[in-house]
């Protein structure tokens, strides 16, 4: 899917999961919040296994000891997180796939799946640093959609 962040904002192209092609030091977190989007981050870049994963998704969600560290249960924060317009910048995507690239896929799948269901949600996989490096995982992404 192609599009501009400001597209995305404004309201003017659909939600979904995109890869990120811009300026990679650009905040688009904080525009996402500007525009009146809840902002929330994921940084894969150290994790290695479904355990670090999940780990880093309920480090960086903020969430509860609780959370179930499984598919069903990132749907369903998903699917909470995601009741207002929500911008998701996943970065360290490509480095977790090295080390995953079966569960880096689901993840995708998942991803573009709720951002199909939730009202306004945005997924924008941002490529491992400023000169990133053809990996699978974005090639698979872009099989996904």
């Amino acid at each position: 899917m192609t599009a501009t962040l400001r597209s995305v904002l404004d309201g003017t192209t659909t939600t979904g999961v995109f890869v990120w092609r811009g300026a990679w030091d650009r905040d688009v977190l904080g525009e996402a919040r500007e525009a009146g989007w809840t902002p929330l981050h994921l940084n894969t870049s150290d994790a290695r296994t479904a355990a670090d994963l999940y780990d880093a998704i309920a480090r960086d969600w903020s969430l509860p000891d609780w959370f179930g560290r499984n598919l069903d249960a990132l749907w369903d924060v998903l699917a909470e997180r995601a009741s207002a317009p929500t911008v998701l910048v996943w970065d360290g995507a490509e480095a977790f796939a090295t080390h995953d690239p079966d569960l880096a896929i689901i993840v995708l799948g998942l991803l573009r799946d709720a951002s199909t269901q939730a009202e306004a949600l945005t997924v924008i996989v941002r490529p491992d640093g400023e000169q990133p490096t053809p990996v699978s995982l974005l090639s698979e992404l872009d099989g996904l959609l």
